[in-house]
This record gives C-alpha cells, sequence and structure tokens, in this order.
C-alpha cells in the first residue's frame, strides 16, 4: 500500500500548468492518473481531443475536482464544477477547463477503452519541459530518445527535437521539427502558443521560417 497528498508532490509545468505526477509517485501501471493544480482565471486542464494519440494516448478520461472550482467546455458546452464534481469525457471530444478559484486541482484518470495502458507521451513531456527550463540539452536528449523509442515521432518528441537541433546548430533541421510539431490537430496550438517565448528556440527565432 502506499500513499501520497497531493499538495506535496512536485510539480512539474508540460504545458504551463502545474501538473502532480500521481502514476510514477504511486507506481501505477494499469492506467494514467494525474493531478493539474491552477489558480483563478488560468488553466487546469489544457485543451486536447484525445483523438490522435498525443496527449494521454486516445483514453477515455475522468476529471474530479477534489480542491476549488472549475469550468470545463467540452464540445462547446460548458460546465460549472465545483469541488466534487465528476466530468467524464470520451476519446475525439475536444475538453479544456478553467480554474474559478486559486488553488483549484483536478484529478484526470485515464486509459484506453479496449487496449493495454502505455505511459503517457505527457510524462515524457513533463521531463522534457523540466530539461529544457534548466536549459541541459543533454538531459532533453536524453528524455526525447526513450520517448521516441516509446511513441515515435510524437509531438512532445517532435518540439524537444526541434530545441535540442536549434542548441546543438542545426537550424533547418528545427525549422523543420517545429514545423511538424506545430501542424499536430491535437497540440499544434499549445505549440504555436509557446515556441515563440522558448529560450532554447532563440537560434532560429529570427528565420522567416519560424512557425510557417
Amino acid at each position: 500500500m502506499k500513499a501520497v497528498r497531493i499538495d506535496r508532490l512536485a510539480p512539474g509545468r508540460p504545458e504551463g500548468i502545474d501538473w502532480l505526477p500521481l502514476r510514477a509517485e504511486l507506481g501505477i501501471s494499469a492506467f494514467g492518473v494525474s493531478a493539474y493544480r491552477a489558480d483563478a482565471g488560468e488553466p487546469v486542464v489544457p485543451r486536447h481531443f484525445e483523438k490522435s494519440g498525443a496527449g494521454a494516448g486516445v483514453h477515455e478520461e475522468l476529471y474530479v475536482v477534489v480542491r476549488g472550482r472549475a469550468t470545463f467546455t467540452v464540445e462547446g458546452a460548458t460546465v460549472d464544477a465545483p469541488q466534487g464534481t465528476c466530468v467524464f469525457v470520451p476519446p475525439g471530444e475536444q475538453r479544456e477547463a478553467r480554474a474559478e478559484e486559486p488553488g483549484t486541482t483536478v484529478l484526470a484518470v485515464g486509459a484506453p477503452p479496449g487496449e493495454a495502458y502505455r505511459i503517457a507521451p505527457w510524462e515524457y513531456a513533463a521531463r522534457a519541459a523540466c530539461a529544457a527550463e534548466l536549459r541541459d540539452v543533454d538531459e532533453l536528449e536524453r528524455v526525447r530518445d526513450e520517448g521516441v523509442a516509446t511513441y515515435g515521432e510524437h509531438v512532445t518528441m517532435l518540439y524537444a527535437s526541434a530545441l535540442i537541433s536549434a542548441q546543438r546548430g542545426r537550424h533547418d533541421e528545427a525549422l523543420d521539427f517545429l514545423s511538424r510539431a506545430a501542424a499536430d490537430e491535437d497540440f499544434g496550438d499549445w505549440i504555436r502558443e509557446s515556441a515563440p517565448a522558448e529560450p532554447l528556440l532563440e537560434p532560429v527565432r529570427d528565420d522567416p521560417r519560424f512557425l510557417r
């Protein structure tokens, strides 16, 4: 048996949102489980579809508001979700949520219907984001290689590859990786929002092909 307090976990920030890695902390292998935390007005569940293999990997997802209050938007419909609210979303429906109170925390549980669970690609993305924030390109490259070995050229690994190539001086390669990541149907918008402020992309930011 293992027990952990959500508020004592050190967060990652793969999409600029506090991501609390419950699955890894508890050693769960049968399903994905994480928590997200944000303050009022901030996104607390990133916008995605669970449709193309991005995000957690075409999962059914159950969201539980364990603290605070959130507004969910699913396929254009909004749901007011105070503490204790459960929101179930099947694959293919666009979903996102915004925190309405400070410290709003949402538990997310998911797995692919009809098949075995694999570790979510965004767990690799969280590690990559940490390495990028520390500007540790060697560690970023190690994480990218692990992620590619598991998921191939998933959007998160394409983005990591763009950062690595930009820092290694392979500018044409970096721009190609970045363009392919930005074309992803699930997380392309997030790539386009994040890339202009990413310090590791500074070597290619002034290129006219940047995000074209």
